[in-house]
Formats: structure tokens, sequence, C-alpha cells
């Protein structure tokens, strides 16, 4: 049943997702993906604010792999896009944590970082993790350089 509320995740039929995903939620509220599945059928709708608990249980009942990195993302941009940037900075964090090599949280960390004044932080993030991920043979020639000064943005020698 996951598998097919998922399927209608992707092809934007929330209200039957959730008429699959409420029952299964309804019988075993711990269900780390029934809850992370029913989440994005709100978030995906800009329902920010009533995807958050779900994608808290997600996490707070140990969903694992891909799903987990997802729920990371989702739940702090959730949280950024209502305003709760301390929360966001936090769940973001924690993420980053876990699986540091994920470019998305640290784009969404970036924007809290922002968010929170710390630009100088955002903007650090955001070079380094440019000069990480991209195949820019540009950006690789000079990989080493851009992640030593986006450390040292206001030195000078």
């Amino acid at each position: 049943m996951l598998n097919k509320a998922r399927e209608l995740i992707e092809n934007e039929e929330f209200e039957k997702a959730q008429e699959i995903l409420l029952p299964i939620l309804n019988s075993n509220p711990d269900n780390a993906e029934g809850n992370h599945y029913f989440a994005e059928t709100f978030d995906r709708q800009g329902l920010e604010s009533e995807a958050i608990p779900y994608y808290e249980n997600a996490l707070a009942n140990n969903i694992e792999g891909e799903l987990r990195e997802a729920a990371y993302v989702q739940l702090g941009s959730s949280y950024r896009c209502i305003g709760e940037y301390e929360k966001a900075e936090e769940i973001l964090s924690k993420g980053l944590e876990e699986f540091p090599d994920n470019s998305a949280i640290k784009a969404f960390l970036a924007m809290v970082m922002y968010n929170l004044g710390k630009e100088k932080a955002a903007v650090t993030i955001l070079l380094q993790t440019l000069a990480g991920s991209s195949d820019d043979p540009w950006l690789k020639n000079y990989e080493r350089a851009i992640k030593f000064y986006a450390e040292k943005l206001d030195e000078t020698w």
C-alpha cells in the first residue's frame, strides 16, 4: 500500500494518497514510512505546518535510507518556510551530521543561515558545496582554493 501511496503522491493525487495512508497510520501511528509519505501529501501542497509533525514522527521512528535523508531536508525546509529558523538550523545540522555529503541539506542549511543573519556562514557553506559537487572543469581546477577561501572570506593577504 505504501508503494501505491508513493505513486499517487508522484502523480499529485494527494487526497487519494491520504485515503490509503490514513488507515495505515491509524492502525500504526509509529509507521515511519507512512508518516513520511503522509507529510509529503501536505508538504507538496504548500501546507508545511501540517507536514511537520509527520516528518518529526518519521525521524523519531527511525526511518531509514534515502527517506531519512529526505526527511531531514523536508522537515528543515518546512521549518524554514514557516519562519522557525532555529528549529530548521537544528534539524538540518543534525541531518548534516548523519549525511555529511548531502548537498541538498547543505543548500537548505545555507538558506537558514541567511535567514538567521549568518550570511558569512551561508556563503561559506554554498562555496564549499559548489566546489565539492560541481563537475564544471573551472570549479574543479580551483576547488582547493575555493574551499580554502570559503572559510576565510574576510581575510586579506
